[in-house]
This record gives structure tokens, sequence and C-alpha cells, in this order.
């Protein structure tokens, strides 16, 4: 082998090194997006966008990194949303369709006055309320 063919030992080091910090300076540049892809955040591929196109300055990166790791705001969830920044695409309003509930059926006097009855047998209630609950069914009864 010719000795000019391979470089000298420092250069090499040197290109080493030089490509390590260009891999280290590479990943600290997509963190926000690796993060956000982590936790499958709902706006990854907008994180993603933000972070390769603004991430060169620091508020780009840093905005990315902030948004990447909110939290976000799942459908299904107790909490209000609130704390889910700026998620364009999850809280978006959908359309819903406003149904009116089944009318709620009322007991017949003699199903409530069985009702009533079986109260009182069972000592629920005394016979004075009996009474009582009995007089004002009759009397709503007969106003009907």
């Amino acid at each position: 082998m010719h000795p000019s063919s391979q470089p000298p030992a420092d250069d090499t080091t040197f290109i080493i090194f030089l490509g390590l910090g260009f891999l280290i300076v590479g990943i600290i540049y997509i963190m926000p997006s690796i993060v956000a892809f982590r936790r499958n955040h709902p706006n990854r591929w907008i994180i993603l966008v933000i972070n390769i196109a603004f991430g060169g300055t620091v508020i780009g990166w840093g905005i990315a990194l902030v948004w990447a790791m909110r939290a976000a705001h799942r459908v299904g969830s107790t909490s209000s949303g609130g704390e889910s920044g700026l998620n364009l695409f999850i809280n978006d309003a959908k359309k819903i369709q406003v149904v009116e509930p089944p009318a709620i059926s009322h007991p017949s006097v003699a199903q409530e006055l069985e009702r009533l009855h079986d109260l009182l047998t069972r000592g629920a209630i005394s016979q004075a309320e009996f009474d009582d609950l009995k007089a004002n069914l009759l009397g709503s009864a007969t106003r009907r």
C-alpha cells in the first residue's frame, strides 16, 4: 500500500469527532419531532414541519418542543381540553344530530295505588302517609 493513500491518524480522528458532533447536533435538532412521534401526538406532522422549517432558530425549536410535550385532549377523557395547547385537529367541532328523547310513560292510577299499597305492606310508609298519598293521587286523577 502506498503511504499517501491513507489520511494521517490525526485527520481520521478529527473526521470521526466531526461526524459524531454532527450526529449529536442533528439528534438535538429533531428532538421535538422525536418526542411528538414517540408520544403519538395528534399534531406530530405539523410539529415535524415546524421543527424542520424553523428549528434553526432557537424560538422555532423551542415552540416545537413545548408543543410536542404538551398534553393533548383525547375524546372520552374527563378533562375540558384546556391543557391541550394548539391542537389543530383533535378538538375539531363535529356535527351531531339532536334527537328528541323518548316520551316518558306515566304509570296509571291503578299501578300507582298498587305501588303505594306495596309500600304500606312492607312498612316503608305509615297508614297516614298512605292515605295522604292516595288522596293526592285520586285527586289528581279526577282532574285529568
